[in-house]
């Protein structure tokens, strides 16, 4: 399977073209995106709205030999009835085009067809064939001797039967690759499409992520919304380690690139530039996909070996898939900087996290307490699991799933009253236990040394206990961060684990 993304973008694109916010002006010297769609094989096109054509002749892609074009709602950036005009006036107007789209896309480009070619389109005799795309309804798309695609359109969760009922699309290639295209939508997604798509092992999905920090704008995903989709794919095993996850239909609305690029790295996605080309091994080789064997196609080998195309020099070349995140991570940082909150981002995309606080809980003695844990709390989704506990060593030896410690500095803290031997046999205890760490773990301390020396002993030997246990973890992390005004700024690159 041959992937080309013809745009990435949202609806307005990103840069928005009136827009001067810090977000656009990255994007306009760096990274400009246009409207989101991805061209497979080149024969089989997901979405064409108005940019879709003249991005496609920008990146030096003909779209000749274009078969099947798929729709998944009529918004104007899903759906520009007037490229199927201009193919008309083209040297391949007589060829077959498939558009399965549900009823509502289908009636604009009906309505469309008949005003501007006054003829009636997927009449006797027109090359068009218009299919209406039905969630749950699997269709086959293919005439002759073609090759064929199996299409399995799911529902989404975007807008009413104005513009659709909107559809996602689960597709298999005839190689057996398979795609899931997840735009647009928001979360949760409806019980029947999670059913439809539990054990698929797709090879890649490109999911939308149009809100980014800023939430509430039509039904779309944000970066945690985006992050829990993840996780709940990956539960039901429709990600797997070998899925290319890669965010599209992005705008301003999230971070500059730079930043978003980082902080989809920590959820084990991507957002590659438009024109990138993605070349993904084949299941089965010599075997087209049928009706019957939908959804149970063999699984893909796990090493994926995608290959830069040359199809055009200015085409930016596809990159390796992101590597496993790092297992140790230490996030510090001083009080209200956002280092907690970092954490917490960096697992949203797991299926199962544990999460263990090592303060004291809220006992209704101190409000101010109580409200700082009840924030944490409403934070983190609710499939995390939580445990109290200072006994970090059997929980860091064991297998299972992510930890997220929040904070060492509380262990620390809870350790003033130990003498200096066994301070220091439980902090040889927990560095060692750290380092032969086989699960994923993120920890949270404090840079508690940064301000003046503490006036009282007490103060004095916290700060120095904790200073110690920073650096000896530190030393053995794979990544250590420092959060300051909210910005987390990567202290050590990751290294290959050992």
């Amino acid at each position: 399977m041959r992937l080309t993304l013809l745009g990435t973008g949202s609806a307005d694109g990103w840069p928005n073209p009136w827009c001067e916010c810090a977000s656009c002006a990255w994007a306009r010297t760096h990274q400009p995106r246009g409207q989101s769609a991805v061209l497979v094989d080149d024969r089989l096109l997901i979405d064409f709205g108005p940019d879709v054509p003249r991005a496609a002749a920008r990146f030096g892609v003909s779209l000749a030999g274009l078969r099947h074009l798929l729709v998944g709602h009529a918004h104007p950036d899903h759906l520009g009835p007037e490229a199927l005009m201009w193919r008309s006036w083209s040297t391949v107007a007589d060829q077959p085009l498939d558009v399965l789209a549900p009823p509502a896309a289908l009636e604009v480009c009906r309505a469309f067809i008949r005003r501007w070619e006054s003829r009636e389109p997927g009449a006797d005799g027109s090359p068009l064939r218009l299919l209406t795309a039905t969630a749950g309804e699997p269709v086959e798309l293919g005439r002759g001797d073609e090759p064929r695609y199996l299409v399995r359109p799911v529902a989404a969760r975007h807008g009413d039967a104005d513009i659709g009922p909107a559809v996602l699309f689960d597709v298999t290639t005839p190689d057996g690759s398979r795609l899931l295209y997840g735009c647009d939508t928001a979360a949760p997604l409806p019980p029947q499409t999670l059913t439809a798509l539990a054990g698929r092992a797709f090879d890649v999905v490109l999911l939308e992520e149009n809100n980014g920090d800023r939430p509430g704008f039509g039904e779309h995903l944000d970066l945690p919304s985006f992050a829990r989709l993840v996780a709940e794919l990956r539960e039901l095993g429709a990600v797997v380690e070998s899925t290319r996850v890669l965010a599209v239909h992005l705008s301003h609305r999230n971070p500059p690139g730079d930043e978003l690029a980082r902080r989809l790295h920590d959820l084990g996605a991507e957002a590659p530039p438009d024109g990138t080309i993605l070349d993904v091994p084949p299941r089965a080789p010599s075997r087209a996909p049928s009706k019957a064997s939908l959804g149970t196609d063999p699984p893909r080998p796990s090493a994926p070996a995608d290959q830069p195309a040359d199809r055009a020099a200015d085409r930016p070349a596809d990159r390796a898939a992101p590597p496993a995140p790092p297992r140790r991570v230490l996030v510090t940082g001083g009080t209200r900087s956002g280092k907690s909150a970092h954490a917490e981002h960096r697992l949203l995309a797991e299926p199962d996290v544990l999460y263990v606080a090592t303060g004291r809980p809220a006992d209704g003695s101190d409000p101010d307490w109580a409200a700082r844990i009840q924030a944490h709390r409403d934070r983190r989704p609710p499939g995390w699991r939580t445990v109290e506990t200072l006994d970090l060593e059997p929980l860091l030896r064991a297998p299972g799933p992510a930890l997220l410690i929040d904070s060492i500095s509380l262990w620390v803290a809870a350790r003033l009253d130990e003498d200096e031997p066994d301070f220091g046999a439980s902090v040889h205890g927990l560095v060692e236990a750290w380092r032969e760490a086989r699960r994923r773990v993120v920890a949270v301390t404090d840079e508690a040394g940064s301000g003046p020396v503490a006036p009282t002993a007490v103060g004095r030997r916290f700060v120095d206990r904790l200073g110690e246990v920073n650096a000896r973890l530190a030393a053995e992390a794979d990544e250590v961060w420092l959060s300051v005004a909210g910005l987390p700024v990567r202290l050590r690159p990751a290294e290959p684990a050992s």
